[in-house]
């Protein structure tokens, strides 16, 4: 299995992780951190209650311009720019010119087949930084680019017709990351050989399975402008095929720089079931540079991964499987080894140096495999900061765009925002988390919209029911767009599903929408809990607000900031959630789908004990400080006003979130959180050698059968009554 996969992998040109590098390095460690901007503390986000002219704004480094996104302001004389392009033209290939304008938003100008000699290009007057794109190609395989020299100017500008020379040369600035293993060495893929039948054989073992990659070439002025991204892959040599030099695929060779220009590298090594991840950040150019990590710094983060019986698989081997990803970019692998009974995940976060703040190393995604390769867990994502393993917990759910009236001008009116920083309060340190993922019963996430698409004369509307599952610890778990729906409109049945789905019903375009989710079969592995999360929607289809508000996050905290449900008395207890009413809207310019942000109208909370149904009123309040976009507003509420008693000191919790147009969402999750001190337990029999059974009561209080089962009160021959779960 394993052979074969590497074989594909190579096929797919993830070719060579050790082939010789061209020029000799000098290995050092750069001082100074990783930081991407904005770290944690630098953004500023306040709430906000969006209206359909006025348009919440947010603005951080990360939302640059960008030169892909839009043209020019034509409000400029334009001039003829000639390239003269001086390269090898055996080995080597033009790819591509980038201009960009600083402080405006510039435009891509890229020109894949430029042919030898003088390249012509009209463009408007200013000031810009020029990126001439040229390959090195591979002689395997001529379509193929070994690696990238880019020749970037600064600065300049063009006032009037002119000639600018470009020269594959000047890319003599090698900057090479360098993975090194715990065990101090250079990361290794191995050498195989294959021969003319394609037959493979190790010809040489590697320290290291594989190495997942995504550089980026990022200016302060721009944002991101390069993408490197991929993975090694083996060294492969034979006598029909040979892959050379595939590492330097993913390093960077430039001209000279100013250190307005940052080169960062996201880096994941893969050995057997043990991840290793690494950030690196260097600032300009100026000589040959070998960036690395620190092997000592290695952070180890390590869990169970237990899947909960509810999920319904017999999973038999338990198959790592890892996303890595940074800015929206996903790249997926699977070890193919099982993991053995009884141990953990383990993945080591690099946090070199010491004081480093990271911002994003890349996403791990563990996943529990069974035996069809089916996912069953996953995790939340990891990071670094300041020494610490983190929980980097922003939402898996898609509120990631916002509309912004200040970039309409440019012709581009989506802002998309950073996957870091991520929520300060549902992000902490991993040792933080104390319960297994996947032990609890799940929180919904449900946001019904609709929208148009336009195929030459022909306009169909969609209408789209999603719904996701979100674990205390921020998890996903199997299934998790999967429930019983049932939806009524005006009062009719119009329709049952079985989990999200989209439609062109037109039914579901107008009129008064409600709709019942059912999540029942919760298993959670404590006390052997029977769990479901319940929950109603009510809108008005087709109304100027038609979108219901949703709970985005849930999760407790102990006093000492520990994330659980589970407390030894009430005032041990906080809860902390967010939720916002998010609209979604095409945008008038680039008529792009985004969502509006409003606070929500009402929040309500009320907890019972679990299955009871008698609901009191649980105090929470909104904290402004923690707004955020992805999320929306932030509610917290201490739990040391519970009272009543739950089975086995489990309570059921109920939210309520309703806009100002009427419409809302209401959830049950039952259980939700557990308090010691107040649980009655579950017996069969309720007689002893002091005290016998006198009489059975309902919870109502009304007296029921001797041999009546469930949830009773139980009065006692010495004048006691105790309430149980009797079998």
């Amino acid at each position: 299995m394993k052979v074969r996969f590497l074989l594909c992998m190579m096929l797919l040109g993830a070719l060579t992780a050790t082939a010789q590098l061209p020029q000799e390095l000098k290995p050092q460690v750069l001082e100074g951190g990783f930081h991407w901007k904005p770290n944690l503390k630098s953004l500023e986000a306040k709430p906000f209650k969006a209206t359909q002219t006025q348009f919440n704004s947010l603005a951080t480094d990360e939302m640059a311009p960008s030169a892909h996104k839009a043209p020019f302001k034509e409000d400029a004389p334009t001039h003829q720019v000639n390239f003269v392009l001086d390269y090898d033209t055996e080995s080597q290939k033009p790819y591509e010119v980038t201009m960009l304008r600083p402080g405006q938003r510039g435009k891509s100008l890229g020109y894949y087949d430029l042919e030898d000699g003088i390249n012509t290009l009209v463009v408007p007057e200013g000031t810009y930084d020029i990126i001439v794109d040229f390959g090195q190609m591979d002689p395997y395989d001529e379509e193929w680019a070994l690696y990238h020299l880019y020749v970037i100017r600064e600065q300049v500008t063009i006032d009037q017709d002119m000639e600018l020379n470009f020269a594959s040369s000047e890319a003599n600035n090698h900057i090479h990351f360098q993975t090194m293993t715990i065990d101090g060495e250079p990361v290794f893929t191995g050498l195989y050989g294959i021969d003319e039948n394609w037959n493979v054989k190790i010809l040489e073992e590697g320290n290291t399975d594989d190495v997942v990659c995504h550089n980026k070439l990022y200016c302060e002025d721009y944002g991101t402008l390069k993408d490197i991204l991929g993975n090694f892959g083996q060294t492969v040599v034979g006598p029909t095929f040979e892959s050379p030099c595939c590492e330097d695929n993913y390093d960077f060779f430039v001209s000279d720089l100013s250190d307005r220009w940052v080169f960062y590298s996201y880096r994941t090594a893969v050995k057997g079931v043990n991840v290793y991840t690494s950030a690196y950040e260097t600032r300009g150019a100026s000589g040959d540079i070998t960036v690395s990590n620190d092997p000592s710094k290695f952070l180890l983060f390590e869990d169970p991964f237990i899947a909960t019986d509810y999920q319904g698989f017999d999973v038999e081997e338990r198959i790592p499987a890892y996303y890595f990803g940074a800015d929206g970019w996903q790249f997926s692998y699977s070890c193919f080894e099982a993991l053995p009974e009884g141990e953990t995940y383990k993945v080591y976060l690099s946090a070199s140096p010491d004081d480093s703040e990271v911002g994003f190393v890349p996403t791990i995604v563990p996943l529990m495999l069974d035996e069809n390769y089916t996912w069953i867990l996953q995790g939340a994502p990891l990071t670094v900061s300041n020494g610490q393993a983190i929980f980097a917990n922003n939402g898996f759910f898609p509120f990631w765009t916002e509309y912004s009236e200040e970039l309409d001008e440019y012709g581009r009116d989506i802002m998309e925002l950073p996957s870091w920083p991520t929520h300060p309060v549902f992000s902490y340190p991993v040792e933080k988390k104390k319960e297994n993922l996947g032990s609890n019963c799940p929180l919904l996430v449900a946001y019904p919209y609709q929208y148009e698409e336009t195929r030459g004369t022909n306009t169909t509307r969609y209408f789209v029911f999603s719904l996701n599952y979100a674990g205390r610890y921020g998890e996903a778990k199997a299934g998790s767009s999967r429930a019983d729906v049932k939806m009524k409109l005006n009062g009719n049945d119009l329709l049952i599903a079985d989990g999200a789905f989209t439609t062109t019903v037109d039914e579901l375009l107008n009129g008064v929408v409600d709709a019942t989710i059912v999540k029942e079969g919760v298993v959670v592995d404590v006390d052997d809990m029977e769990g479901s999360n319940k929950a109603q929607l009510h809108y008005t289809a087709g109304a100027e607000d038609q979108n219901p508000p949703t709970v985005t996050m849930l999760h407790f905290k102990d006093g000492d900031e520990n994330v659980t449900d589970r407390f030894a008395t009430a005032a041990d207890g906080t809860l902390e959630f967010s939720a916002g009413d998010f609209n979604y809207f095409i945008t008038p310019i680039s008529h792009l789908g985004t969502w509006l942000r409003q606070i929500p109208e009402v929040v309500e909370v009320s907890y019972s004990p679990y299955g009871e149904g008698n609901w009191d009123e649980l105090t929470v309040e909104e904290e402004p400080e923690y707004y955020w976009p992805r999320m929306g507003w932030f509610y917290t509420g201490s739990l040391a006003g519970v009272t009543g008693q739950g089975l086995n000191g489990w309570f059921d919790l109920k939210i309520r979130v309703e806009d100002a147009a009427g419409n809302w969402q209401e959830q049950v999750i039952s259980p939700a959180f557990r308090i010691d001190d107040l649980a009655y337990s579950s017996v069969a029999s309720v007689g002893s050698s002091n005290a016998h059974e006198v009489a059975r009561y309902n919870l109502a209080g009304q007296r029921v059968d001797a041999d009546a089962t469930g949830i009773v009160i139980v009065k006692m021959s010495d004048g006691t009554a105790r309430k149980v779960l009797v079998k």
